[in-house]
């Protein structure tokens, strides 16, 4: 799995992180990708397509993704290593996995919790 980079273009959800995780098979019999979750309650996920999405043998899927923040009080600020757990199954075996996505994705989720919960309060 490779984090593709934030998705720049406007139509997003405010407090929201939109971004492509191409997902590769290389060798055996395909994957399916049967759910993809990020471990904060104060951050909502979801996917576009919607799980299950099967990966081909010598191919690459591409699904987008979207982080958005539901609670600034608890959204992690600076998180070192945020990760998402997949749950992969395959002709042989169902597993869980924790993919880290490496600094780029760290600090673009960092960017998007501050711009969004940092903000000054709006007066109506």
């Amino acid at each position: 799995m490779a984090y593709g980079g934030a998705d720049p273009s406007p139509g997003r959800p405010a407090g929201a992180l939109r971004f492509s995780l191409r997902i590769r098979v290389d060798t055996g019999p395909p994957v399916t990708v049967e759910s993809v979750r990020q471990p904060s309650p104060a951050l909502g996920l979801t996917t576009s397509p919607n799980p299950p999405v099967t990966v081909e043998t010598g191919s690459i899927r591409t699904v987008v993704i979207t982080v958005a923040v539901r609670d600034c009080k608890r959204a992690p600020r600076n998180a070192g290593l945020p990760f998402l757990d997949v749950t992969l199954r395959n002709a042989r075996a169902k597993q869980d996995q924790s993919f880290i996505l490496g600094d780029r994705y760290a600090r673009d989720l960092a960017r998007a919790v501050a711009d969004y919960c940092e903000q000054p309060p709006r007066l109506s």
